[in-house]
């Protein structure tokens, strides 16, 4: 395989991984057998600015979501191509907490959102936004150490970044029986900078999906009844027109 040809496929493989992460909110949002879904939501969570009714479920037919959440950098030509039945609403991360607000209210139903940069969001819009996730939604977020930056700011999280390393990263088959990961590649390696955070740092209720030598690329955590996910690679550079987009 050729030099160029390597550098597309691992380029895919990145847009790979932020499907399968996405592919959470469905798995998160299928309803439980044991009832705990219907149990009151703590106080932490109810006393948050903005709720959803408690009554309001989604039955996750397939992996697939069919609406997500995404700001000005998500790759949308390169999803859109492949997986044209997805509705794009965008999230007006930086435009107040007027448009955030209107924006998850009148969209109920989308059960995931990506982004790709830090949120700029108040302190009104941020407990908005921490309700919105804890309520059982799936949020991914993609890129460096800006955003490892803010989800410990949004989140409380302590995620420590690690400098630079090369790949490949290895999927960890311990984590990931039971998720969408388990469809993904056993490996992947960087085309461009790869941003990792140190396992340790990772709250209990996380995961390592992706990691190498104590560090991981991929990971989740689960928040409340909702999941944050990180891949810690940038989008910007895919050819949209790579039919392996499509995984």
């Amino acid at each position: 395989m050729s030099l160029s040809q390597t550098s597309q496929t691992e380029k895919v493989l990145r847009v790979s991984l932020c499907l399968l992460a996405l592919c959470l909110a469905a798995f998160n949002l299928a309803p439980s057998s044991s009832g705990e879904e219907n149990k009151p939501q703590s106080d932490a969570t109810s006393v948050a600015y903005f709720t959803i009714p408690e009554n309001q479920h989604w039955d996750a037919q397939n992996r697939y979501v069919d609406s997500i959440f995404i700001d000005s950098g998500a790759p949308v030509q390169q999803l859109r191509r492949h997986h044209y039945a997805v509705q794009f609403v965008p999230l007006p991360v930086h435009f107040g907490d007027q448009s955030l607000r209107v924006a998850l209210w009148d969209h109920p139903k989308v059960p995931a959102a990506v982004l790709t940069s830090p949120p700029g969001f108040t302190e009104l819009g941020r407990k908005d936004f921490l309700a919105w996730v804890g309520s059982g939604r799936n949020v991914v977020f993609t890129g460096g150490y800006a955003t490892l930056s803010a989800m410990n700011a949004l989140f409380g999280f302590e995620l420590e970044y690690v400098p630079y390393r090369e790949g490949p990263y290895w999927r960890n088959d311990r984590n990931v029986g039971g998720t969408p990961f388990q469809y993904g590649p056993a490996r992947i390696e960087e085309t461009g900078a790869a941003y990792g955070v140190k396992i340790d740092s990772i709250p209990l209720t996380g995961y390592s999906m992706y990691d190498t030598n104590r560090d991981s690329l991929v990971f989740y955590i689960k928040y409340n009844k909702g999941i944050v996910c990180y891949v810690g690679a940038s989008f910007g550079d895919l050819d949209e027109a790579d039919p392996w987009g499509a995984v």
